[in-house]
């Protein structure tokens, strides 16, 4: 499975657009100066959230992936982090006005102990900002090969994060347009990962994001949901 993972990062460079137009959403839903990204992975998103004045660190659980993103951040503080071990969080406990959980928790078999890790560490009243992919019905083999345990519908991301002692304040699906490309790359064709770069109809979706970016679908390929501890 790592071995497939690490493969998307040779995708990067394709799948900028979609990125940089998620961070736009995200940016908007910060809150406070301190802010945690876990499971930062290779420090892309994070990256493009330093251009905001906050203070930023970032945690992943991959020593690879946090020094690509000290290479590509110099200037953040990132850390070793493992976010099915509660112990290791407690001198984190009530640290963060908010914490970015970006296409995290999917990849983790115990999604609900993420979520109680990231209440503990938020300060009262600190906001949780979490994307994860949407629709079941889309779970392919490509979801298998770089980790994916599910695809979460709007219901059942809200009824965890809830168990987690959240408010929702707002969720939303996002990326419509990429909804029907993974439905027909991964379900139809049974694309594998190498098989998918192609930065013609990235830079097409990219394009399409920003006006999703002021249009909110009933449906996407995406959720992005904004809690708040209370």
């Amino acid at each position: 499975m790592d071995e497939d993972l690490y493969q998307l990062d040779s995708l990067d460079s394709d799948y900028f657009p979609w990125l940089k137009e998620k961070s736009k959403i995200l940016i908007q839903l910060l809150e406070g100066k301190k802010i945690l990204e876990v499971g930062c992975g290779n420090g892309n998103l994070i990256k493009l959230l330093s251009k905001t004045n906050k203070d930023l660190s970032g945690s992943d659980f991959s020593e690879d992936y946090l020094k690509k993103a000290k290479i590509k951040n110099p200037g953040i503080e990132f850390f070793k982090g493992d976010l099915t071990d509660q112990d290791f969080w407690k001198p984190y406990e009530n640290s963060f006005d908010t914490v970015i959980c970006s296409e995290v928790i999917e990849h983790l078999e115990q999604d609900k102990t993420a979520l109680d890790i990231i209440f503990s560490i938020l300060k009262p009243n600190g906001i949780v900002v979490v994307t994860v992919p949407a629709l079941s019905f889309l779970y392919s083999n490509f979801d298998t090969k770089v980790g994916h345990y599910r695809r979460y519908s709007k219901t059942s991301l809200i009824k965890i994060v809830k168990e987690s002692g959240f408010k929702i304040e707002n969720s939303r699906f996002w990326n419509f347009l990429g909804m029907f490309g993974w439905f027909f790359l991964f379900k139809i064709l049974k694309k594998d990962i190498k098989s998918v770069s192609n930065s013609f109809f990235s830079n097409i979706l990219g394009n399409w994001l920003k006006i999703e970016s002021r249009i909110s679908f009933p449906i996407g390929q995406t959720l992005i949901l904004k809690a708040r501890k209370n």
